[in-house]
């Protein structure tokens, strides 16, 4: 029993690697940026993430906070996902608080920021706008 223990969490710990470095190819190497805004022209819930977290390992917290106010939220969601127990009611209504969150942070966000400020700017140049700029 033990030994299944080692191996889900090596399982979990290496899908966690593979996860983080395909985040930094396409996002670090490659300079992919938003899929959702990118098509659309609207920010995502999670619109400025990355460079929030860019800011907090230069320990620019205020700039971090700026960029996305939730962004400490990322080691938690993925030291429950690592490590806990997802059949656990407590973990199970914790994840579902911070969806909750996000998307009253979102909403917030859409209300005072919209369309005209960083990170929640609208692009023009997305596929959609563009495709029906021209009707």
């Amino acid at each position: 029993m033990e030994q299944k223990k080692i191996r889900d969490l090596l399982h979990r710990c290496a899908l966690a690697a593979g996860i983080a470095l395909v985040c930094f190819v396409l996002f670090g190497l490659v300079g992919m940026d938003c899929r959702i805004k990118s098509l659309t022209g609207l920010p995502c819930p999670t619109c400025g993430m990355s460079r929030a977290w860019l800011c907090a390992l230069r320990l620019d917290l205020s700039a971090a906070f700026f960029w996305h106010p939730l962004f400490w939220t990322v080691p938690l969601v993925a030291l429950a996902l690592l490590f806990g127990d997802l059949k656990k009611p407590w973990l199970q209504r914790m994840l579902w608080l911070l969806l909750g969150l996000f998307l009253l942070v979102y909403l917030g966000r859409m209300v005072l920021f919209f369309p005209d400020f960083p990170p929640m700017d609208f692009y023009k140049e997305a596929v959609l706008p563009r495709f029906f700029g021209r009707f």
